[in-house]
């Protein structure tokens, strides 16, 4: 029985997909869970939005204030579990590699983003590494609280931190999304991100197969392995794992 239910639930969400996002966004999320198990594939669309490119009003109503953290809030926020907030997220923090700008409701945490500067940070969840163009921002782990869903924060708190973020000379944002969470992609594109390609990897034991879109890297972005492999072409590499 339980088979069964999982499996109604499984056909349940690919109609769902399929309505929302037409039955390529089905085969997407196929291809995605399958292969994440076969061969630990994983697909990240890459994402960039120059500061010209903003199509999100950036007024907030008056109880609503955005700014950067500072470490010691950071570390009061991380005691409610409910915000989410990691000791991964704190070290980063403590060590100034990551930068925290968040919407404080009524001095709660309602909503932030991370954003990485000339700093190397991880995409996905195998090992990979991604340094931007010394000119963006790697945005990641966007959050918003449950109680404040709905108000686009997030979109306008990328938008505030990208116009915060041009006083150290940070001209765009960089991020990644998987390419089969096409919500957050329709939300990139109304926010004015632009598309760069999928970032794909997959493999097992002695070798994986790493494909960086060349988009990505004519912008300057760079891409290696954590033990040190670099990913020297745009196109796709078998790369070794040392023994």
């Amino acid at each position: 029985m339980n088979l069964l239910n999982r499996l109604r639930h499984k056909l349940g969400k690919a109609n769902q997909l399929r309505k929302s996002f037409g039955i390529s966004a089905v085969l997407q999320h196929g291809i995605d869970t399958i292969g994440s198990c076969l061969c630990e594939f994983e697909a990240l669309t890459l994402v960039w939005l120059p500061n010209h490119n903003v199509k999100i009003a950036l007024d907030l109503p008056d109880d609503t204030e955005m700014r950067f953290l500072t470490l010691s809030e950071l570390e009061a926020f991380a005691e409610d579990p409910g915000n989410d907030l990691t000791e991964s997220h704190l070290a980063k923090a403590r060590a100034g590699s990551d930068h925290c700008f968040a919407a404080l409701i009524d001095g709660r945490l309602a909503s932030y983003g991370w954003y990485t500067l000339n700093n190397e940070t991880a995409v996905g969840d195998h090992g990979l590494l991604m340094r931007g163009p010394s000119s963006a921002a790697f945005m990641h782990s966007g959050f918003t609280h449950p109680d404040f869903r709905g108000r686009r924060l997030h979109g306008i708190g990328m938008a505030r931190a990208l116009q915060a973020l041009s006083e150290q000379g940070v001209d765009s944002l960089l991020s990644d999304v998987n390419w089969a969470n096409h919500a957050s992609l329709r939300s990139c594109t109304r926010l004015g991100y632009q598309t760069l390609g999928n970032l794909y990897s997959f493999g097992r034991g002695r070798f994986q197969f790493v494909y960086s879109p060349k988009a990505a890297r004519s912008l300057g972005a760079s891409f290696r392995r954590q033990d040190n492999v670099a990913i020297e072409h745009a196109g796709g590499e078998l790369l070794p794992t040392p023994a």
